[in-house]
């Protein structure tokens, strides 16, 4: 295993935002409170050394972060004008600051160690070293529960062709961690046709919940995940090899609910490739308005890159998202383009 060590400026992590991706234990951008990610732009714009953040680079070149989540969200999100830097008692946004002070922002040079390729077991000894201790994922804590629910979904969902051709991490059971979100928003939008939360305490409640089904709950159990699979099945006859392309949880997570939802309206092959030429075509644009920055000039993709960024896994989140996944699709049924462009 390779290991080394670069220096990049912030405008070359902004250019290679696109690809790079956060892996489960990674996913909540905006822990930090606004006064620490002010206190982070002071000490770019101030030149004080900052902690060095941890890559790893995969072999089809997505960069994988190991530690360093908040202090890339805090810097994007200045950039992108999404909170104000305090100073003299004034407030800027990145866009209203002297030219001089943008560049130096731009400029600034974060220590990064990047590893090539790095096998699943260093990078988790890793990040537990570097968290001094932090407790389990999400699916390394589910791998740990019993029952029918867990069984179903660390078992014919994880190994489904579909879900295993996904760009999604096998390491860390990130893969039975999309299939647990997956299966409790399909058995809840079944049930109660409202979406559901799935951060770890949801899931494993779910988990529990279906443990050991017996009568109507069984039969229940028994339908819906069959449905699942066939829905999975379905997917696959749509995506096949294409499926590589699909790397981003959440909007996986509601691709699949807007699928199961579509059912047999997607009953041609002709239906089955505007599907799939939208779900590329929109994921498309998100990257390019997330690398035009400040410059982007698609309001309405900007709004659901943030939804899918932030808080991805609250219930309020997965029920906007799929709303706009409803209207964009049907506008590019009827014009072949994204909405807003």
């Amino acid at each position: 295993m390779k290991r080394r060590v670069e220096n990049w400026t912030i405008e070359k992590v902004s250019k290679a935002r696109s690809r790079i991706s956060f892996p489960e234990y990674q996913r909540e951008p905006n822990l930090w409170s606004t006064e620490k990610r002010r206190l982070l732009i002071d000490s770019i714009l101030r030149d004080i050394d900052i902690p060095k953040l941890y890559f790893n680079e995969t072999r089809d070149k997505i960069i994988e972060v190991v530690d360093g989540t908040q202090r890339l969200w805090s810097i994007w999100e200045f950039i992108d004008d999404e909170y104000t830097y305090t100073s003299d008692r004034k407030s800027w946004k990145f866009s209203e600051l002297p030219d001089a002070q943008r560049n130096k922002i731009r400029n600034y040079e974060l220590q990064i160690t990047i590893f090539d390729d790095a096998p699943d077991e260093y990078l988790r000894e890793l990040f537990v070293r570097l968290q001094l201790g932090l407790l389990l994922v999400t699916g390394e804590k589910l791998h740990a529960a019993s029952g029918a629910m867990k069984d179903f979904v660390f078992g014919k969902l994880a190994t489904h062709r579909f879900v295993r051709s996904l760009n999604v991490p096998a390491r860390r059971y990130a893969r039975q961690t999309l299939g647990a979100q997956v299966s409790i928003n399909s058995f809840s939008r079944a049930r109660t046709k409202t979406f559901y939360r799935t951060r770890y305490e949801d899931l494993l409640f779910f988990f529990e919940e279906y443990a050991r089904p017996q009568g109507k709950d069984l039969q229940f159990f028994r339908d819906q995940s069959k449905r699942i699979l066939t829905v999975l099945d379905h997917l696959w006859g749509c995506f096949g090899e294409k499926t590589s392309g699909l790397s981003n949880r959440s909007y996986i997570l509601s691709i699949y609910l807007l699928f199961e939802e579509l059912g047999d309206s997607l009953n041609s092959q002709r239906a089955e490739k505007i599907f799939v030429d939208f779900v590329f075509a929109l994921w498309t644009r998100l990257r390019q308005e997330v690398r035009a920055g400040i410059d982007r000039k698609n309001r309405e993709l900007y709004a659901f890159e943030t939804m899918l960024s932030s808080a991805p896994g609250e219930r309020y989140q997965i029920e906007r998202r799929h709303q706009r996944l409803i209207q964009y699709y049907e506008h590019f049924k009827e014009t072949s383009k994204i909405v807003g462009d």
